[in-house]
């Protein structure tokens, strides 16, 4: 558990990944992933850089431990971990889920919203369904945004559905960070924290920080920095650099799975 993607299904021999119009069916043995894409063909190079294959993730570290020593630990015990490079428009939706969510809830609302407004294929007798696209996200009807139970996370999927699509995206692609940043605060309901995890999980920008209760603990307990969310991210950006995104990440498996 990392919080980076939250539409992934285990099977009984590997896992069901939604990748664009395509579903992924990965297997794992010892070092090797195998791959199978139904749907939209897939390239290779199209799955290693969506699973942050590509990543040198040697360097990665051996960046980390030299910043903090502490780290050695951490990445031990997140050994394997990447970043994904998800789809912006629907990892600013996910994101928007899961303000106030639990993991479980977000994964649960994001399904049946892809089984109302997407399209499904069969595998292994099972159906799942790929994310919707804007256009059939745009013409969802009231009674059917009203079935995802969104409470005060309604207002803000209908407002970021009418008025944004994958052309937003590919236009703030080009900028700066804080220039990305600021497009996406511009957004209703995205705040610092959601910002950094579009940032980080779907925009390529490995210095970004996402800071929640979790990672203000940890960051306290384990280096001393208290403050506000804002601060702390700013903190955690000066102090790991341009993998402070890896940083965050190996920090959160950590602190979820074992420091608690």
């Amino acid at each position: 558990m990392c919080g980076q993607i939250f539409r992934v299904f285990e099977t009984e021999n590997g896992f069901i990944v939604p990748f664009n119009r395509s579903l992924l069916k990965l297997l794992q043995e010892k070092d090797k992933i195998y791959c199978t894409a139904y749907g939209k063909p897939v390239s290779q190079a199209e799955i290693k850089k969506f699973l942050g294959i590509n990543d040198n993730i040697d360097d990665i570290n051996g960046e980390l431990i030299r910043k903090e020593a502490k780290f050695s630990q951490i990445i031990q015990y997140g050994k394997g971990l990447r970043i994904m490079r998800q789809n912006p428009y629907e990892t600013t939706i996910s994101f928007l889920f899961s303000i106030w969510n639990s993991i479980p809830v977000i994964k649960r609302k994001l399904n049946l919203l892809s089984e109302i407004a997407g399209e499904g294929i069969k595998i292994d007798g099972t159906m799942y369904y790929f994310f919707p696209t804007s256009e059939a996200l745009k013409n969802l009807d009231a009674q059917s945004v009203k079935k995802l139970h969104l409470g005060f996370r309604e207002k803000w999927f209908v407002d970021f559905v009418q008025n944004y699509d994958k052309t937003f995206f590919a236009h703030i692609l080009k900028k700066s960070f804080e220039e990305k940043g600021k497009k996406l605060l511009g957004i209703k309901g995205v705040g610092e924290k959601v910002a950094h995890c579009i940032l980080l999980f779907s925009m390529n920008e490995l210095s970004a920080f996402p800071v929640d209760v979790w990672i203000k603990r940890g960051m306290y307990e384990l280096f001393g920095v208290k403050g506000s969310s804002k601060k702390v991210t700013e903190i955690g950006r000066g102090m790991f650099g341009k993998y402070a995104g890896y940083a965050q990440e190996y920090l959160y498996y950590y602190l979820r799975n074992y420091f608690k």
